[in-house]
This record gives C-alpha cells, structure tokens and sequence, in this order.
C-alpha cells in the first residue's frame, strides 16, 4: 500500500501494467487512464452503399473564417458536385449540429447505466493476462434520431467510452444510421457517428484541436465538430462529434482500404501486450503476421532488428505521429501509455498511426500515468512503449525524432492560430454548452492557451544542450509472499460505491496501522457492495455476500488491497463480526504490474460496523483489525497460508469417515477460509468447513464426515482428498488405493506431521501419529 514497506509489505497490484493495468491501466486515476471509448465492435470495412448527392441546406453553408487544415472547404468558388465530400458539411467547425434521440425509456435506463468499473477491469486482465481485446459490455438499441431537422427511423444507439469517459447522467455515445436499416444514411452520407461526453476535458477544446494538429503534422486524424445533444426531451448538452475511423475515412487517406486495421487499448508490440490489440476489419483472416513481424523486430536488439522494424512500419509517418503525441502533450496515446491508438496497412504497404482518444491532451503532469513506472517525464518526449522506446534509445534514431520534433514546431505548430481556434471553440462551449458547466470550460480554457504559449520554449529547452535521457523503467520484481502482520483500518463509504466508474474517488480511510506503524492514508479508497465473483470465492457456499475492498495505487503503479466480505444479512448498525467465530472472511492482495497475484488470508480479525445498511447510497462505516497469514504467490494465483496438514485418513471409520489436520504453521487458522474435496479434478465437489472452527499452533483436528451434514460426501477405499484456498489454490492433497485404509485402520503420516504416507493399524485421531514398528 502507499506508504508500506519492509518485510511485510500488505500488497502491490498494477492495475494494470497498463499502463492498466495497467492499465489499470492508464485507467484509472487521476484521470482515469483509459479514458476515450474504445469502439469493441469489429466491423467490415465494405465501401458504403452510394447515395445520390444531397442537396445543401442552410445549416449546411460553411463559414466564411479561414478553414483548418482537416477541414478545408472554399466558401468563395463552389466546387463542383462531383468534387465534393459530402460528409465535410458535418465537420465544419461553425456547424454545431442538433441532434435528438428518442429511445425507448427502459432502453436509454438500460444503456446509461452500462458500465465498465475498475473491479470489473482488474478481473479481466486476472482472467485473461492481457491475452484477448477487452470485452465489449454495450448494448446496441434500436431509436428515432433527428439531426437538424432531418429525422431517421430505427437508428442504433449504444453508449461508448473504456473508463474514464463513462457517464450515467451524460454517457458518450455511438449512432448507427444502417444497423436495423440496410443502406439508412444521415443525408445519404453518414452512416456512422460518435459523440462524446468530454467529461475529462472540462474545457471541451482539446480533442478537436489536437486532432487539428495532428492533421497539419500529416497524420490521417479524424475530422471533428461540435453536437448538441437531446435525449427523450431532456438536453444533455454539448457533445464532441469525432469522425468513425471506418471504411469511408480508410478511403479519404488511403489508396485502398481493404488492408488490416488494429486498434490499441493498453496494447503494445510486446509478447505480454500483444494478445490486447483489436483487429477492426478483416476478422474472419486469422492471420496477425504483420502485428507479429513488428513484434519480432523488436526484439532483435541489432540494426537488423531496426531494418526490419522499417520493412513493416512507416518510419517517417511514425515519427511525425510520435512527435505530435509529444507536442499536444498526448500523455495518454500510445507513446506514453500503450492506450488510445489506431493503425492501418494498406495491401503490401506499412503500418501508419491514426491518432484516437485526444480528449485528455494540452497539459503536462508530473506523474502523468500510475502504471508506466516514470514520473516527472521530459517535456520533450514520451517513449514507454516499445517502438518509440527502442528507437529513442538509438543514437540515429533519436537524432531523426529530435529532428521532426523541431520541424512539426516550425510547420504544425502555429501558436496564433491554434490560439484562435480555442477562442473560437470556447465561444461555441460558451454558446451551446449547459450552463452550469461554462464557467470551468472557460477556466479550463485558458489551461490550453498557456500550453500552447509556453509548448515551444519548453521543448527547446529540454532538448538543450543536449536531448534528454529517458528515465529506464526499473525491473519489476519477482512476486513474493505477503508476510504476517497485523492490520487496522477505520473507514467509511456508501453502498453500491464498489460500480463506480471512478472507484478510486469513494469512500474514506480515517487511519491505517500496519503492526502498529501509520500508513499515509491520502491515496486509499474504499468501496462497498455486492460481492464480485472473485471475492465470493473468500466465503465459498456462502450465498448473497457483500463485500467492503480498501485500497490504494502505489507510486509505481501497483494496488495494494484488503477485502471482507460477510452475508449482507450482517450488514447493520452497530454489528460486531470476528472471522472463526462468525461468517466472514478476508484477505489482503496485491497484483503486480506484470499480473502476478499475492495475496495473504486473514486469520483472525474482528470487523465492527458502527452504521451499515445495503440500500442504494447508504453509508457503510466501522472498523477492521486483523491478523494475515503467509502467502506464496504465483502468475495465476496464489497459495494459502503454508502450514495446514492433513496428516490421517480413515476410509473405512467407525462410525464415521474421517480425515485429521493438523496446523504445522505459527498462526492460528481459520478453516471457514478453506474448502476441502475427495476429488482433485472437479472443482464443483469441493465444500467449505463449517464456520467458526479455528486451528491454533501445533494443533490436530479430526474432520468426521457425516452425510446428513455434508450430503454426498464420503471417503472410498481408492480415494483422494484435497484441500484448496477459498480462491482455489492447493493446499495439501493425498490420494490412497484399496487396502490402505481398510477397515480398522488409517493412511497416516510416519513420522507425524513430516513423514510420507503409509498404512498403520492403530488410528490415532486428534494425536500424533505413531508408526506400527
């Protein structure tokens, strides 16, 4: 946990190494790292059906002020029909386009309020290890959509955003004009939209700017305008409207758009972040060789590695993205945190950047992203993933990105224009905007006018004398136990607060002692609710749990935590609940930036709830003291505390089966934290001991097994029989053949507690074992 260190550390877990991690990843705090929708839904990349030229509305003229680069159209001399874009009326920054939606109202509850939570994320990447694309958890609906008067039947509708951007007030949206209706486009032109929320951009400005940048660097960026947004009669205020990278923009960028199109979220051209990316086109080809040619390349440490990386990427494309990502200060991009990107290879060509995601750029952060290992980062560059690391780290290399980083200054970087395109975008938030949100637009605003005055002279600087050293990303240490210690935390929070969109903003920890030494308590949060799957697995065959997690992100992006959890019948003012003795179990964790798992059962503890309640909103308030045990980490898991033995068995007992433990370790054990088994295979056969049963030191136990208690469970004369952790880890197994336990005697540890097993004639239950010689 922040502030924890020493032998006994309580937990690391990255939420990501995503930069996830973690992405937890980029996730997550502070702004919430991944924070611009990523689009899950793969789609063919099929030219769009040809619909004759729509006729120009009013709302459509274009203004009369100087276009931007991505947005140029002659109001002066009309271009001939046949030359124009018809979809270049719906980017046009002086066009704020009305939209209306009207949706069924159990749908727009049912949409709003999808969501992805920090819970939900670390879950995946435990289940998954970064293997797979993050799953897409939206739901498409069916609605009547007008823009600008012109209104469309049957419209899908869903929301969009990762983490950070997520709303159940406000949510960013996508609208698909021909999902129920083949060939349905908005003025026979869009057939897609997205818009969003920008609740990460308070002032609204940074994501049609930086791809305004962007587009003047050369980069294929995305075109972008301004919406507002009504659904079912309710105004929901400004949106940002950012062109679908789908066929038709393939189309306007490049020769042919039947190539390969990947988009990255917390992914990277590395074997542990590979398995994330997200082919967007061509799915039914299994064939990932170009995504694997770039991975091989570099890691091939040579100038051959280098010649190969060039074969496949578009360098000179690549370092003008790169820069860009740089100069608008695009912390969250792929340079800087693996997250929010897009690239495309036409037929036989090269990979090229898109940019994506821009909403949270026009500022520098001294720890711009928990999960990257890297604070107070150089003003001048961002090289945590892997091909702008590997070619930063090249003397030729980083001389050419110095090079195009100084040139973009003198050809995309035009300080009075882009100034008057914030004075010209914050006049339209001004205008259009809710009017409880435009004071801190406009104070966010000025934000992005003194990025850009002071952008240039701080890049010069930090290039001067001499470009910057990367700060090295230390290695990640290899997992370990979690210790023994003593744990005490005052807290409170709400319930429901654990489906958050921002865990880390709930909820309050008072005090924290670690063996009786203060911890810091600043960064911690504290969320309460129905149990998660993983967290049910504390309390196995128990049914209806809540649970209450504290937790924290360490400076070098791993969470640290502690979990209880207890029936939510339990849950009220004043309720005092001790693990042995009632039904309760807990544990502290840690996840490591690389995934790997650690985690330490609590033994004993006490859990005193001064007001709690689980109805929506109510406050959960108390305190937690107890002990944790050791714990032995592993990448998928974890094993329990080490010391539980089972040291007899009797097959064939009298009258009763039974089994002896014994606890060979220094901390009393709570066995409500275990599930034992007389299969090793079927998880499902596995049953939880009874509560509140507690093995001290050098203690045996003998574990009768009645079939009335524990229906269909019974020692056979060829049998095995297990014991596993809560969260599934083996903890000690034996496995018998008929006649090793027959009737009258008992398969027995010789010598006790340490020995192998063999067959004695004389059982000795609830004492040591002695051997028949």
């Amino acid at each position: 946990m922040p502030g924890i260190s020493g032998a006994n550390p309580l937990i690391r877990h990255p939420a990501a190494t995503l930069a996830l991690l973690i992405a937890l990843a980029s996730l997550l705090l502070v702004a919430a790292a991944c924070s611009s929708g990523s689009d899950s839904e793969a789609e063919a990349t099929a030219t769009p059906t040809q619909q004759p030229d729509p006729t120009p509305t009013t709302a459509q003229q274009q203004s009369t002020a100087t276009p931007t680069p991505a947005q140029q159209q002659s109001t002066a001399t009309p271009t001939p029909a046949a030359a124009v874009d018809p979809t270049d009326a719906f980017f046009a920054m002086d066009r704020v386009l009305d939209i209306e939606i009207d949706i069924a109202r159990e749908d727009w509850d049912t949409l709003r309020h999808q969501t992805r939570t920090f819970e939900d994320l670390i879950a995946e990447i435990e289940r998954y290890q970064l293997s797979r694309p993050f799953s897409d958890i939206y739901t498409w609906f069916s609605g009547t959509v007008t823009v600008d008067g012109e209104t469309y039947d049957d419209v899908g509708v869903r929301k969009k955003g990762f983490i950070g951007s997520q709303s159940d007030t406000k949510p960013s949206l996508k609208l698909r004009f021909d999902k129920y209706v083949d060939g349905q486009s908005l003025d026979g032109a869009i057939e897609r939209m997205a818009l969003n929320n920008s609740v990460q951009d308070p002032s609204m400005i940074n994501t049609c700017l930086a791809l305004h940048v962007f587009s003047a660097a050369g980069a294929p960026a995305p075109r972008c305008s301004f919406a507002t947004v009504t659904v079912n009669g309710k105004n929901l205020g400004l949106y940002v409207h950012v062109e679908e990278i789908k066929a038709p923009f393939l189309s306007r960028h490049f020769d042919s758009a039947e190539g390969n199109l990947y988009e990255g979220t917390i992914s990277d051209f590395t074997a542990e972040y590979r398995g994330t990316f997200e082919k967007k086109n061509n799915e039914d080809e299994d064939d990932w060789s170009d995504i694997d040619a770039v991975v091989a390349a570099l890691q091939d440490p040579s100038e051959a590695g280098l010649d190969a990386l060039a074969a496949v990427v578009d360098m000179e494309r690549y370092l003008s993205f790169w820069a860009t990502e740089v100069l608008v200060g695009h912390w969250d991009g792929y340079a800087g945190s693996r997250n929010n990107y897009w690239f495309y290879r036409e037929p036989d060509g090269k990979f090229v950047f898109i940019p994506w995601g821009v909403d949270d750029t026009f500022s520098l952060l001294e720890d711009p992203n928990f999960f990257d290992h890297v604070t107070e980062p150089p003003p001048s560059v961002l090289a945590l993933s892997a091909i702008p690391n590997r070619l930063y780290n090249n003397a030729d290399w980083q001389a050419k990105y110095v090079a195009k980083l100084k040139e973009l200054l003198d050809t995309a970087w035009d300080e009075d224009e882009l100034l008057a395109m914030v004075d010209s975008m914050a006049a339209i938030v001004e205008s259009h905007a809710l009017p409880e949100v435009r004071a801190t637009a406009a104070v966010d605003a000025e934000r992005v006018r003194q990025f850009i005055k002071k952008r240039r002279a701080e890049i010069l600087e930090d290039l001067t004398p001499v470009p910057p050293k990367w700060p090295d990303e230390p290695q990640e240490p290899a997992p370990d136990g979690l210790g023994t210690g003593r744990l005490e935390v005052e807290f409170e929070t709400t319930w429901g607060s654990n489906k958050s969109a921002n865990q880390l903003a709930e909820g309050q920890v008072f005090s924290m002692l670690l063996d009786g030494a203060e911890v810091p308590v600043g960064d911690f949060a504290v969320v309460a609710g129905h149990a998660s799957e993983d967290d049910q697995a504390i309390l196995p065959g128990v049914d209806n749990l809540a649970s209450v997690v504290v937790f924290g992100v360490e400076a070098d992006g791993s969470v640290e935590g502690m979990t209880v959890v207890l029936p939510r019948a339990m849950l009220a003012d004043g309720g005092g609940h001790t693990i042995g003795e009632d039904i309760i179990g807990g544990v502290v964790w840690s996840i490591s930036a690389v995934g790997d798992l650690s985690f330490s059962v609590f033994v004993e503890g006490r859990l005193e709830l001064e007001e709690a309640s689980d109805e929506d909103g109510a406050r959960i308030a108390g305190t937690f003291s107890g002990v944790f045990g050791d714990g032995e980490a592993d990448r998928g898991g974890a094993t329990s505390p080490a010391g539980l033995v089972i040291n007899e068995v009797a097959s064939k007992g009298d009258p009763l089966d039974w089994f002896e433990l014994y606890n060979a370790s220094d901390s009393h054990l709570a066995l409500a934290n275990f599930t034992f088994a007389d299969d090793l295979d079927n998880p499902a056969k596995r049953t939880p001991f009874p509560t509140g049963v507690v093995l001290a030191p050098g203690e045996y136990l003998q574990v009768e097994l009645d079939g009335d208690e524990w229906p269909g469970f019974a020692l056979g004369s060829d049998e095995e029989l297990g014991i596993w952790t809560a969260d599934g880890a083996l903890v000690a197994s034996v496995d018998w053949e008929e006649g090793q336990a027959g009737e009258g005697m008992s398969y027995a540890r010789i010598p006790d507690v340490t020995g192998e097993f063999q067959t004695v004639s004389e059982p000795t239950p609830g004492e040591a074992n002695r051997s028949d010689s």
